[in-house]
């Protein structure tokens, strides 16, 4: 007989088990204590968010649902699923239908109207890029357009909010174009390079936060400086002044080439800077053992075209699924 009960601490072993044994050939099967890290120990995890299906012991499907608490309090955003899994043996009997429309009740229950499953839901699973030799990415940002989870959930009123593309790039095929050699040069004769960050020599990056307007990159660049020993990165300098930054260079245990983004102020845009300094970070991280890089980004984002005219190709796209309850 099948049984629908909240989160129970005794199951944690067998909901590892359900989760390696049915995510298929495309998300990566990972140790238990890696799983446990991604999901139970993660600052996010709600115990009264998860559900769980299990007949004689035995964990069959499994959903985690939760709200954000930086979002606790603002109910114009949503409540977010990070996981729903079923055994393919017992698919098609109605659990992941009861399963969803348990973790939709106690969202709604916590004073939400809509919930989510898209990249802020913070707990997202790696995932291995068809047709490599198990080059990865860390996460998904929703479910993959066309799986069965994307289909379960138009039908089951849900709606794409946006649709988010992964590109990938052997970086043994990369080789620094001509086009960017050439605007390159055009910006030394103003005065405009690109090096490594030096904190003895570079400055400004207080009015550079103020300028790029943007908290999520303002966080990654401050959380790099306070390490002991920061990652290095590039940016992009005249008169020693920053005018453009990349995330922090290296590589990650996968051969994969980290990645948190590139941004260049208003200020000297409209000169090839941007592909410039992508273009930057992947030859570095080429000339400094990474294998591939690795990342996705919205479809209506104009950066795409920069990511494609250096040879990225895209390989996979996910949609933001969301639902009014």
């Amino acid at each position: 007989m099948m049984n629908y009960i909240s989160f129970n601490e005794n199951l944690k072993q067998s909901i590892y088990e359900c989760y390696n044994n049915n995510v298929g050939d495309f998300y990566k099967k990972i140790s238990y204590q890696d799983f446990c890290n991604n999901l139970f120990n993660h600052f996010e995890f709600d115990q009264n968010g998860m559900f769980i299906a299990e007949e004689n012991g035995k964990v069959i499907g499994f959903i985690s649902s939760f709200i954000r608490h930086v979002e606790e309090n603002d109910q114009s955003k949503p409540g977010y699923v990070s996981t729903l899994i079923v055994d393919k043996n017992y698919r098609h009997q109605g659990i992941g239908q009861k399963l969803l429309n348990m973790a939709e009740s106690y969202i709604k229950s916590c004073g939400k109207n809509k919930i989510c499953f898209g990249y802020l839901c913070t707990l997202n699973w790696g995932w291995y890029i068809p047709n490599t030799d198990k080059h990865d990415h860390n996460g998904a940002p929703g479910p993959k357009v066309n799986s069965d989870l994307y289909l379960f959930l138009l039908n089951n009123g849900y709606n794409i909010i946006d649709e988010e593309d992964a590109f990938h790039l052997d970086l043994n095929k990369f080789n620094m174009p001509k086009r960017v050699l050439d605007d390159l040069e055009k910006c030394r004769q103003e005065g405009i390079t690109i090096t490594l960050y030096d904190k003895e020599k570079h400055y400004g990056l207080e009015e550079f936060y103020q300028d790029i307007n943007d908290e999520g990159f303002e966080r990654v660049i401050r959380y790099n400086l306070s390490l002991d020993e920061p990652k290095p990165f590039a940016v992009v300098v005249k008169d020693n002044k920053i005018y453009g930054w990349t995330g922090a260079f290296y590589t990650e245990n996968s051969g994969r080439a980290h990645f948190d983004g590139i941004i260049i102020s208003e200020k000297v845009r409209g000169k090839g800077l941007g592909r410039a300094l992508f273009a930057t970070l992947a030859e570095y991280s080429k000339t400094h053992g990474s294998e591939f890089m690795t990342f996705f980004t919205g479809r209506n984002n104009f950066a795409r075209y920069i990511y494609l005219s250096l040879g990225f190709k895209i390989i996979q796209s996910f949609a933001v699924m969301e639902k009014e309850i």
